[in-house]
């Protein structure tokens, strides 16, 4: 079926269409066949609303349907002049017929020149298409007379006609399934063999009929029925399967199959037949094989099968050349001959060097297919492969039979060593080979190599690693053991492969480097291997003097070896040695700790070192400021950390039972002296710069930045710790160099920050401004532990000289420093500076929060000096820009924060003295910032914010004792309420920048619907009162008014008198709901009645009007409230019936669309009646479903029937579908318990027979039907 195209452009009169169809399409004008809008054509104005369509319809179906005889019966007389010419034409050569026969052009012309019957349709314009009566093409000439042309069939006709078909087919392939499951198993197998040679034989066929496609397709499925006829007898052990091992059995089984698939590629030269036999020779080869050398060896058998298989490719033509199949054997020449190199390894394990030879062999073969490959220009990847594989054999020979043969301590080393000699030579061949298909197969070979030899040197290497690892582990206590005391390694298995496998490795790789020239990562993996022999030696010393003396070694070696090649590139030495030495020097700074004698001048060697290594460094390179830096910090963060021993080391040489004491002691004895070196650093670091003559700094300003960070973050710890130890009194000072600990360290890290910001000679420096946000953190540092020199036992002073002195105090320094305009660093350091004096602030009311006592509130009252001050660095807060000048809201808090401690520690329980003075507050700053602030022509944001928000904090706290306490003092609440909104209707709306109006509406209309809304759910929860809505009756009136009123005096924000109505109608909607829900019992169907029948009419308001207060947004509002109702009636069962939850909906659904389409008469009916008839009439047909109540049934029939009869009159579509479809759904319900009793009456095959000849009656008529369809389906479109 093709798509019907209109006339270009309407002509005055009836206009003739491109096609007869256009004559019954009800979607095209039948004068000028332009697209139909409506039952008027908009092009040429004829209106088809009229009792005449009808007819103009039916005439029109008759003139399309004998223009269609004609044509039939034109092309009748043409078939039977085509058969009769060509059963001329084959008399004439019936000695020697042609291939292809052609009708002479004579014959043409005379059959184009037969004149035409007449027909009873008038002739066609000449605006028909030439496509209707062109000449059919002439067929070729068939043996016999060929047969007319069969006609044309619709995909839908043909799909009905092989349905029926079908399920008339069923009946016999039934019988043919039983006959075939009554049958013995070898009569089975012979049948299904037989089955897949017939496949053989129809694909040979379809070959010879030049259909080799399909032939392919079905070759396939004749192998895959042999394939699993081989499976089906060896699983039923018939024809004497059982006697042969199954490998022997699949591998001859598969040969068979393959000589057949050999002897069907030679008769048809289909593919699928070679490409499987060059799949199923070595596959059967490798199993026949493994079939029979399994009873000798397995790993024996399975090595020799894929060997067999792999070598087998190697006689096969198709090996080399191009294509799919060559490519295909050479997969399975690499497939086979690698899974053969698994079982190499584990043949005959009582032969000692057999995987040398079964590796040899695998090796051999690699070359052979490397070999025959090379000449190939397109199978290089295929000749790298198998030069790959070629050195991986040749590795794994004596790598696995040294393996095999080798010790526990051997085993470790040995093949590694071994592969890596073959590595070795590999490698030396592929670098100084002539030749050049030796260098690449050398090339390609040296890749595996290598990786079996890491693989085998890996043990070692790891015991190594771990050996040398182990020497950072402590082995005794803190100080607890003397010089000659011994000192092992982790675990004794391999200790010496740790020692000799890099070491023996090491010296090949040497030989590598200097035959083959190896690039510079090759070296550094042999100097790296050399660096490890040389430390896993060193942890093997045994006593801890001789292990630290070992690694001291070491670590100058390398110190030296750093030396000896500052001048040059020699990268391949440098960074083993780098690693080495640091490895070396942590070693010693870890295994000092075992004994007290050694730890001093241990540690002092390992800073010595570290230090020394400085000058190590290349001088020149981006890289030689930064490592330098780094290596300082290092030094610095050593000697501190060692620093926190040092006091306990002082005190004398410790033994063993030392560590019960050090863990029982304060921890200011750990960090007093660290931290006060850290901090006297941090002092002298702006000081040790050195200045050029320009002002710039000069090269130590890196080293000193670097140990400025270090001494921070250490000065940081201590403090912290100090700190803590402070507040939580867990280790009381007793001591006064305790008490000098805890002051001093804040305190100089106090003048350090100071220090840092009135003099940086540094630009940049990060430190400046983490020291501006450690310096107040300090000041309250120190002033704790003055409070706890001065009075240990009184918590009260250190609250208040932590919390409110060190706020104020900081703050007052912050505004003192940062005085001066800053920008940039200086800036990010006074926000530093006041984010942590927030911090004081913020950690002092914690503390003071979890101990509350009489004085508390004075202690908030000082705190919230501290936010002022920071907040008037800023200059005038009404006036300043500067984000600082919030923290006067933190002031704020924390006052009103005492405020109410002092109120609650007294006891006062009304809600007001706690609001109304908050309240007060917010109206005067608001108050202020009116008169004090900016002028503005606009309003403000953060004024009338604090306005509105001070209204109802005047308000809202009251509301809360109105909701539960009695209901007179939320009617005075909502009086309040009402007298502000009616205030703010008559007020103006800015007064000094601040939104007067609004905010007062906006608290006014707040605390009436939240007083009012909670009045209703607790006289509802109550179940005292009738009628809990009354509550929010005040509510929805004050909306509405105000809507009204903003509507009139076009007052703005216009949303207001937009969305008054609306909200009215949610609050009283969802009053109701709370109703109902609480309520279920009491008037509940007449609550659900009358507020339904309400918001229906609000909706009907809304729709008729279509404009502000009632517009779209109220409409909207009132369907949804209506829907959540009726949803809820349902729920709750106080819809009963339920149509008292559906029908208010539907009605105003339907009454709304009815206005909607009086009002426009474009407007179709599904949009606006749709839904409003759906929901009117398929909630009662679902209750057809289940029984029902028999006047819902009547009433049920009626409605729908009026609803057809009205539809019909006014020419609604959407009335007239969805009654016509519950119409016939309703008698259908109804009628369904006589269907379901005659269906059960006859038996199930002949409603089958019935079925398919049902569908073949469609099929035979179908395009008849489908235009009497399409002529119903185009009356009901042209309905509005």
């Amino acid at each position: 079926m093709t798509d019907l195209v209109p006339a270009p452009a309407p002509v005055p009169g009836a206009s003739w269409p491109t096609t007869p169809r256009a004559f019954t399409d009800t979607a095209l004008c039948p004068r000028c066949f332009s697209v139909l809008p409506s039952s008027r054509c908009a092009a040429c104005g004829l209106e088809l609303a009229v009792p005449r369509a009808a007819q103009l319809i039916a005439l029109s179906t008759e003139l399309v349907e004998a223009e269609q005889r004609r044509r039939e019966l034109i092309d009748l007389l043409w078939s039977e002049q085509l058969a009769a010419e060509a059963e001329a034409l084959a008399q004439t050569r019936a000695v020697a017929p042609p291939v292809h026969a052609f009708v002479p052009d004579a014959a043409v012309a005379a059959a184009a020149s037969v004149p035409s019957a007449p027909a009873a349709t008038p002739p066609l314009p000449p605006s028909f298409p030439s496509s209707q009566t062109a000449r059919p093409a002439v067929p070729a000439a068939p043996a016999g007379p060929p047969a007319p042309a069969a006609p044309r069939r619709s995909g839908v006709q043909v799909f009905l006609l092989v349905t029926g078909i079908v399920l008339l087919s069923v009946f016999a392939l039934f019988f043919l399934t039983v006959a075939y499951l009554f049958a013995t198993v070898e009569v089975r197998v012979v049948v299904t063999a037989l089955a897949g040679l017939a496949v053989f034989g129809v694909a040979w066929l379809l070959a010879r009929r030049r259909l080799p496609a399909t032939g392919e397709g079905v070759g396939v499925a004749g192998a895959a029925i042999l394939v699993g006829t081989l499976g089906f007898i060896r699983g039923a052990e018939v024809f004497g399967s059982a006697a042969v091992s199954p490998t022997l059995f699949w591998g001859g089984g598969l040969l068979v199959l393959a000589a057949l698939l050999v002897m069907l590629h030679r008769l048809t030269t289909l593919r699928f037949a070679r490409i499987g036999s060059l799949i199923l020779v070595p596959t059967g080869i490798a199993l026949v094989v493994i079939g029979a050398v399994a009873p000798v060896d397995t790993g024996l058998a399975w090595w020799a099968g894929l060997s067999a298989a792999g070598a087998s490719t190697l006689l096969v033509r198709r090996l080399t050349g191009r294509g799919a199949e060559a490519a295909l054997v050479r997969s399975l020449a690499v497939a086979f001959s690698t899974a053969a190199l698994i079982p190499a390894a584990l043949l005959l394990p009582d032969v000692p060097g057999i995987p040398a030879a079964a590796y040899s062999v695998c090796a051999l073969v690699w070359g052979a297919f490397g070999a025959r490959l090379r000449r190939e220009s397109d199978a290089a990847a295929w000749s790298n492969t198998a030069s790959a594989l070629l050195g991986l054999s040749v590795a794994l020979a004596p790598a696995v039979a040294v393996l095999r043969e080798a010790s526990t301590g051997f085993a470790l080393w040995a093949p590694g060593v071994a592969a890596g000699i073959v590595a070795t030579v590999f490698v030396v061949l592929a670098r100084r080979s002539t030749n050049v298909a030796a260098r690449r197969t050398f090339t390609w070979a040296q890749g595996p190599a290598l990786v079996v030899a890491a693989i085998g040197l890996f043990p070692s290497v790891v015991i190594a690693s771990v050996h040398v690892l182990g020497s950072l582990v402590p082995q005794y206590s803190l100080w607890g053991a003397s010089p000659d005391d011994p000192i092992g390694v982790v675990f004794e298995v391999g200790a010496w492969a740790a020692v000799l496998g890099p070491a023996v490795a090491a010296t090949p790789g040497a030989v590598a480097i200097r035959l083959g020239n190896l690039p510079n990562a090759a070296r550094a993996i042999v100097g790296g291997l050399s660096a490890l022999a040389v430390l896993a030696a060193a942890s093997h010393g045994g006593t801890v003097l001789l292990v630290l003396s070992g690694y001291l070694v070491v670590a100058g070696a390398c110190l030296a070896v750093l030396l000896f090649t500052l001048r040059r590139s020699a990268p391949a030495a440098q960074v083993p040695a780098a690693v080495a030495l640091g490895m070396a020097t942590l070693a010693l700074v870890v295994l000092s700790h075992a004994s007290a004698a050694l730890w001093l001048p241990a540690v002092l060697a390992a800073a010595l070192l570290v230090v020394a290594t400085r000058h190590g460094v290349a001088t020149e390179g981006p890289a030689r400021r930064p490592v330098r830096a780094a290596l300082t910090a290092l030094a610095i963060a050593l000697i501190l950390a060692e620093a926190t021993l040092l006091a306990p080391w002082l005190s004398g040489l410790p033994t063993g039972a030392f560590v019960v004491e050090l863990l029982a002691s304060s921890p200011i004895d750990f960090v007093g002296i660290p931290g006060i070196l850290s901090a006297l650093l941090l002092v002298a670091a702006p000081f040790l710069v050195r200045r050029s003559v320009d002002g710039r700094a000069t090269s130590n300003a890196a080293d000193v930045r670097a140990a400025a960070s270090v001494a921070l973050a250490v000065a940081t710890i201590c403090s912290i710790v100090a700190f803590v130890t402070t507040l939580t009194n867990a280790t009381p000072a007793t001591t006064p160099p305790v008490h000098v600990a805890r002051i001093a360290i804040p305190l100089i890290l106090t003048v350090a920050g100071i220090i840092w910001q009135r003099r940086a000679p540094v630009v940049g420096f990060v430190e400046r401004v983490v020291l501006a946000s450690l310096a107040p953190l300090a000041i309250a540092s120190a002033l704790a532990a003055v409070a706890s020199l001065v009075e240990p036992s009184s918590a009260l002073v250190g609250d208040y000289l932590s919390g409110p002195v060190a706020a104020i105090l900081s703050a007052t320094a912050g505004l003192l420093i940062f005085a001066r305009a800053s920008t940039g660093l200086r800036a990010a350091a006074r926000i530093a500076w006041q984010s942590a004096t927030a911090l004081v602030i913020v950690v002092a009311v914690a503390r003071t929060a979890t101990n509350v006592g009489e004085a508390t509130w004075l202690i908030l009252l000082l705190l919230a000096v501290a936010p002022l001050i920071v907040a008037l660095g800023a200059g005038n807060p009404f006036t300043s820009a500067a984000p600082r000048r919030h923290f006067v809201i933190a002031s704020c808090i924390l006052a009103v924060a005492a405020l109410w401690q002092f109120l609650v520690y007294r006891d006062v329980s009304d809600i007001e003295p706690y609001s109304l003075p908050v309240a007060g507050l917010l109206l005067g700053i608001a108050a202020a910032s009116a008169v004090f602030g900016r002028r503005s022509a606009t309003p403000v944001a953060g004024r009338s914010t604090l306005f509105a928000v001070g209204l109802l904090v005047a308000l809202g706290p009251s509301a809360v004792p109105a909701i539960i306490g009695s209901p007179a003092r939320g009617v005075v609440l909502l009086a309040i309420a009402a007298v502000l909104v009616a205030t703010a209707l008559i007020a103006p709306r800015v007064i000094r920048a601040i939104l007067v109006r609004d905010s007062v509406l906006l608290a006014g209309l707040s605390i009436l619907i939240v007083v009012g809304s909670a009045g209703t759910v607790r006289d509802a929860v109550d179940s005292t009162v009738i009628v809990p809505e009354t509550w929010v009756v005040p509510a929805a009136l004050a909306l509405v008014a105000t809507s009204i009123v903003w509507t009139r005096r076009r007052a703005l924000p216009f949303r207001v008198a937009q969305l008054g109505v609306p909200a009215a109608v949610v609050i009283v909607g969802l009053a109701v709901l709370v109703c109902l829900v609480a309520l279920p019992e009491m008037f509940a169907a007449t609550r659900l009645v009358l507020a339904s029948v309400a918001l229906a009419a609000v909706s009907v308001v809304a729709a008729v009007r279509r404009r502000v207060p009632t517009d779209r947004a109220t409409w909207a509002t009132a369907i949804s409230i209506l829907v959540i109702l009726g949803i809820t009636g349902l729920a709750t069962s106080a819809a009963r019936p339920f149509e008292l939850s559906t029908a208010p909906l539907a009605l105003a659904l339907i009454v709304c669309g009815v206005v909607t389409l009086h009002r426009d008469a474009q407007a179709r009916s599904w949009p606006h009646l749709g839904l409003g008839v759906t929901v009117l009439l398929v909630p009662s047909l679902l209750a057809d479903l289940g029984s029902t109540d028999l006047i819902r049934v009547i009433a049920l029939g009626v409605l729908s029937v009026i609803t057809v009869v009205a539809a019909v009159a006014l020419r609604w579509q959407a009335p007239l579908v969805v009654g016509s479809v519950v119409l016939i759904a309703h008698a259908l319900a109804q009628s369904w318990p006589w269907i379901q009793g005659l269906y059960s009456a006859v038996p199930w095959w002949i409603w089958l027979g019935v079925g398919g000849i049902v569908l073949i009656a469609v099929a035979a008529r179908y395009e008849h039907r489908v235009r009497n369809l399409r002529s119903f389906v185009g009356s009901i479109r042209a309905l509005r």
